[in-house]
């Protein structure tokens, strides 16, 4: 990659992913071109108006050598609205930006077969960032870099005085947010052969080693877990979101829980690049 083409543009910047990829990027000597509704704050970077609803306001500087598509409304409940606002901004962010090639940051959600809204939204998106000859990075629990995304729920949920515990048999694929900005660099800078790649680590970690784990880096009081059942949590989270109330944790992001992906894809590409994609437990205390 040349000089002139170490220039990428980041939508979401702001994100929790997104703001570890823009400071990654930013470190590893690129200029960053952060896409969100108002200009960012004493930034060096530059940045273009735009909104998932509306696209981008203006055209992308020509050294951009790749858009990071992180962006994703998670305020919408009903399934139509958030294929709408989702689905239909990757739309059109692929049709402004033309033949720049686009890295969409999807989740381990998306999976054929599953339930969940947020991951049939992320592989319908998948599909048209492949059409466009694009990659897709479907990221497993990201951790390691604040109290933003899944983790920082998580972290509110160890924390209770009693903490609701999953079924036994309940897990998650995890990654660190230092091998998360890895992977994503190194598909900037040698576009993979695989049109989705998993980013995470393979092992299957106990829904309960996690909430452990986190409990530990927080407090020294002892965990105090109260089995219950997943199904009828889900069905208590639907039908306080039917009545309007926000609580904190969606019922989809809780179904996402119940019903993880069976395995991570093309993880073994990784190795070949020389990235490491570590243990939960080797850096999520940390």
């Amino acid at each position: 990659m040349s000089e002139r083409d170490r220039t990428v543009a980041i939508t979401g910047a702001n994100g929790y992913v997104g703001s570890i990829l823009r400071a990654a990027f930013t470190a590893s000597g690129y200029r960053v071109i952060t896409l969100q509704r108002s200009a960012p704050a004493g930034a060096a970077s530059g940045y273009v108006p735009y909104s998932l609803q509306d696209g981008p306001a203006a055209s992308l500087p020509d050294d951009v050598a790749a858009v990071i598509h992180c962006a994703y409304d998670l305020r919408a409940r009903d399934a139509a609205e958030i294929e709408r606002i989702n689905l239909g901004g990757t739309e059109k962010l692929i049709r402004a930006v033309g033949d720049v090639p686009i890295v969409f940051i999807s989740s381990m959600s998306a999976y054929s077969g599953t339930q969940q809204i947020y991951g049939r939204t992320k592989l319908a998106c998948e599909d048209l960032v492949a059409a466009h000859g694009g990659t897709s990075l479907r990221l497993g629990l990201v951790h390691g870099s604040g109290d933003g995304g899944m983790i920082g729920a998580l972290r509110k949920v160890a924390a209770l005085p009693v903490v609701p515990m999953l079924r036994p048999d309940s897990y998650q694929y995890a990654v660190d947010a230092e091998d998360v900005a890895n992977c994503v660099l190194s598909t900037v800078e040698q576009p993979p052969p695989h049109h989705v790649l998993g980013v995470a680590a393979p092992r299957r970690v106990p829904f309960s080693e996690i909430i452990h784990t986190l409990r530990a880096s927080a407090t020294s009081t002892p965990l105090r877990p109260i089995p219950l059942s997943s199904a009828l949590l889900y069905r208590a989270f639907r039908t306080a979101e039917a009545a309007g109330l926000r609580i904190g944790f969606r019922a989809d992001s809780l179904l996402g829980l119940m019903h993880p992906a069976p395995g991570v894809p093309h993880v073994d590409y990784w190795a070949e690049q020389g990235i490491s994609l570590r243990d939960f437990a080797k850096v999520a205390a940390q």
